[in-house]
């Protein structure tokens, strides 16, 4: 499936969702965007996998400016990444603001735990460029 696909299926409200193979191996499952410029990243919005019972139940953020060296997002204060708790039904679209929002060109959602054994999500950056 090419990437245009892949992203049809990430959007919230789209008749189903990302996976990742559950072949591969945890420190590998990840998705990555380019936001093209630097931006203020808010909040991200979180739906699960609409025909399937199959969800993201937690996970964690990273930014970088150039794509290469990541920070975790964490609270101010805190040395150690945030875990956001993930949802648990297929119709809510939960929003996750992000207190101490980082400004960053690049962004990675990464899924720490599922209730199946592959991660599934359909997701939206709310983001406000800053140039």
């Amino acid at each position: 499936m090419d990437g245009y696909h892949k992203f049809a299926l990430m959007q919230l409200n789209s008749w189903s969702a990302f996976c990742h193979d559950p072949n591969i191996i945890q420190s590998y499952r990840w998705i990555q965007f380019d936001l093209g410029v630097n931006n203020i990243i808010g909040a991200i919005k979180l739906q699960e996998r609409d025909n399937i019972e199959e969800y993201t139940t937690s996970f964690k953020l990273q930014y970088s400016d150039d794509g290469i060296a990541w920070i975790d997002y964490n609270e101010q204060g805190e040395q150690v990444a945030k875990v956001f708790d993930g949802t648990h039904d297929r119709n809510t679209i939960s929003v996750y603001n992000l207190d101490y929002p980082p400004v960053r060109r690049y962004l990675r959602f990464i899924p720490l735990t599922c209730n199946s054994g592959r991660p599934c999500y359909r997701l939206d950056i709310c983001r406000c460029a800053t140039s």
